[in-house]
């Protein structure tokens, strides 16, 4: 669960595309549905990822966070 609403909202988006992708997959490893879906879900946690890497940067609330 994340606390920004944003986040946990494109998290749920990409959950949602991967049991999509998976449901697909295990009917046909090779159809063209099953490669744009997992296309779909690359693309939606590559969106997370930007969008978790702006909101530390951003954030306040991640300001005082130690940094390695």
């Amino acid at each position: 669960m994340y606390r920004e609403p944003h986040l946990q909202k494109k998290s749920n988006e990409c959950s949602d595309l991967w049991h999509l992708w998976k449901e697909l997959w295990d009917i046909d490893t090779n159809s063209k549905e099953t490669k744009d879906a997992r296309k779909k879900w690359c693309n939606c946690v590559t969106e997370f990822g930007d969008m978790v890497s702006q909101e530390v940067k951003t954030n306040p609330r991640y300001t005082s966070i130690r940094k390695i």
